[in-house]
């Protein structure tokens, strides 16, 4: 048995070095290789089209007994609620329990929170008196503008105004290689 992994690692070396030596010599190969992309491209496509398909066929069942569980649970459930009106349940601060063997039914009781739009606020208080030490002041950078007045140049990032290179920490030049496509 390790013969035959050897004889095929041997193989399978074999048919790598092929691949590394093999070469596009002229428009002929040239094109014969983009039938070969376009040819893999497809059947994936078609792969693709015969999963997604059997997808939707799951995805249609479970969304079937999904449904199913949620009419039964909620007949249940609306039942409960009829009869846990006519026994005594144990109530703290946030909510009321009932205690069965096979769970636990709780209420839990309507909760008052603060709801914030921050900037209608902040217009609000500044006119109140007494309530200026709330009001927070932000620094930001004016990115926009700064940039208006910035280049790269070889990798480095320059003034424009001024010619000084711009060494600034948290400012980078980030490199995106560029892309090898193919277009049909």
């Amino acid at each position: 048995m390790n013969e035959n992994f050897r004889l095929s690692d041997l193989f399978l070396n074999v048919e790598e070095e092929e691949k590394e030596t093999w070469k596009i010599e002229n428009d002929n190969t040239a094109d014969w290789a983009l039938d070969k992309i376009k040819e893999a491209r497809e059947e994936y496509e078609r792969f693709e089209r015969v999963a997604s398909n059997k997808i939707n066929e799951i995805q249609s069942a479970l969304e079937k007994e999904r449904k199913k569980m949620e009419s039964e649970t909620s007949f249940f459930e609306a039942k409960l609620r009829e009869y846990i009106e006519t026994v005594k349940m144990k109530e703290t601060k946030t909510q009321k329990t009932y205690s069965l063997p096979a769970g636990k039914i709780i209420i839990k009781k309507d909760k008052q929170d603060f709801k914030i739009d921050k900037e209608k606020v902040i217009e609000s208080i500044k006119n109140l008196d007494g309530y200026e030490e709330y009001i927070k002041i932000k620094e930001d950078i004016a990115w926009s503008d700064l940039k208006k007045n910035l280049f790269i140049n070889e990798g480095c990032i320059i003034n424009k105004t001024t010619g000084e290179v711009l060494e600034v920490e948290g400012l980078y030049v980030d490199i995106k290689p560029g892309k090898f496509e193919i277009k049909f």
